[in-house]
């Protein structure tokens, strides 16, 4: 899943710095107050004002966007603002055919 980096993550909501398919910040290393990195898991909601979505499919694709296959690159690279706001629980994402069958089970069963 796609990883997020935050401005500041101690807040509920913060500016995203950058996003990932790697585990980022690198490490979990304990900062000055005992604390290791946490890990911030990306679940996309976007919205736009319609003059920022059309300057944005106007941009080109950004070495970085292709190396990690997201676009929310591309929008950093060009100075896009990407409020992040955090979530208690991680909703069930469908990847692969045992992730089907689980959200279906999981659909039934609601």
């Amino acid at each position: 899943f796609v990883k997020a980096v935050l401005a500041d993550d101690s807040a509920p909501s913060s500016r995203a710095l950058y996003f990932s398919r790697q585990p980022v910040p690198h490490g979990s290393v304990p900062d000055r107050g005992g604390k290791t990195d946490r890990y911030f898991g990306h679940i996309g909601i976007y919205a736009y004002r319609r003059a920022a979505l059309a300057r944005f499919v106007a941009l080109p694709a950004t070495p970085i966007e292709h190396r990690e296959s997201l676009e929310q690159l591309r929008a950093l690279a060009a100075g896009f603002h990407i409020e992040a706001v955090q979530v208690n629980d991680m909703p069930l994402s469908v990847d692969t055919p045992a992730d089907l069958s689980e959200a279906e089970a999981t659909l039934q069963n609601n």
